[in-house]
């Protein structure tokens, strides 16, 4: 855990995407505050706190979502491609200045390159040997490039559409494409001059396809590190990863299903499910970045 507030490997995409996600879930606790804290505690409520607070901070949290999960997308997509080459590079560059006199070769690792979806052995509370773990066998025929955004038609038909990993990160990010808008929406002065049936179309009606994006990757990813589709694996680290998120899907689809209701009690269930929603994306964001800095991925030869 102290490796999480004393390693910071940005050249790493699976770092990457694991704190964009913490970040991205830390605003939207902060939003759920906004929106629900007033329903609770009306005294504590200033003036125009939903609106603006919680419009900005949905904005904000929405876009942060999207761009990691496009971060997520392109993990997916270099999962058996590039190695973690930035990670080697960074490593290999931070020794450059104690031994400049020795010449570097980077050279991806042939068998522990681990991005967290294809993680399926990391057991909690154990040390993970990468050296007795087998990857999955790939179908994937290497293309000669180090890096891409998007697969080929053919890697299309014959790999990406087979693998869970790839699914679910899709999922997440059409998900978050379509939630962004609800977002968008909740800005001030957007939101506040919508009618009811303009509101019920851009606003609520976004968040349940999104939520419902959301739920069918946390559920793809929990699918994917178990040895049977009906066997849950709770000892491994992207199981928890997958179910927390699953848990945060159901509650940000749950928060427009009652939102379609102007009663009170369902706007506070609304918020309510936004609250523990948010936590839930925040507890799976953490375990994601903290298993992101239990992987080592690379090896490099002098």
């Amino acid at each position: 855990i102290w490796r999480m507030l004393t390693v910071y490997p940005v050249w790493d995409i699976s770092y990457d995407v694991a704190t964009i996600f913490t970040l991205g879930s830390v605003i939207w606790v902060i939003n759920a505050f906004f929106v629900w804290l007033p329903l609770v505690r009306p005294k504590t409520e200033f003036k125009n706190e939903i609106l603006y607070g919680g419009g900005i901070t949905a904005f904000i949290g929405a876009t942060i979502f999207e761009v990691g999960s496009f971060l997520l997308m392109a993990e997916a997509v270099n999962e058996n491609r590039t190695g973690c080459f930035g990670w080697a590079l960074e490593r290999a560059l931070s020794h450059d200045s104690e031994k400049a006199s020795e010449s570097v070769r980077l050279r991806p690792s042939k068998s522990a390159c681990t991005h967290h979806h294809i993680i399926k052995r990391s057991f909690v509370g154990k040390s993970r040997n990468i050296g007795t773990t087998p990857r999955p066998k790939s179908t994937l025929k290497p293309s000669g490039k180090s890096w891409i955004w998007f697969p080929s038609k053919e890697e299309l038909r014959t790999h990406y559409i087979r693998e869970l990993g790839f699914l679910a990160s899709f999922a997440q990010l059409i998900g978050a494409t379509i939630f962004w808008i609800s977002g968008f929406t909740a800005l001030p002065g957007i939101y506040d001059h919508m009618s009811d049936t303009v509101t019920i179309v851009l606003f609520w009606t976004p968040q349940v396809v999104g939520g419902s994006g959301f739920i069918i990757s946390g559920t793809l990813f929990m699918l994917e590190t178990q040895s049977r589709w009906w066997k849950p694996a709770p000892r491994t680290l992207g199981w928890w990863i997958g179910a927390w998120n699953l848990v945060g899907g159901v509650g940000f689809t749950l928060c427009p299903a009652f939102g379609y209701n102007t009663k009170s009690w369902a706007q506070y269930q609304a918020s309510l499910s936004t609250f523990w929603g948010s936590w839930a994306f925040l507890i799976g964001s953490v375990i994601q970045w903290y298993e992101s800095l239990e992987k080592y991925p690379v090896e490099i030869y002098r």
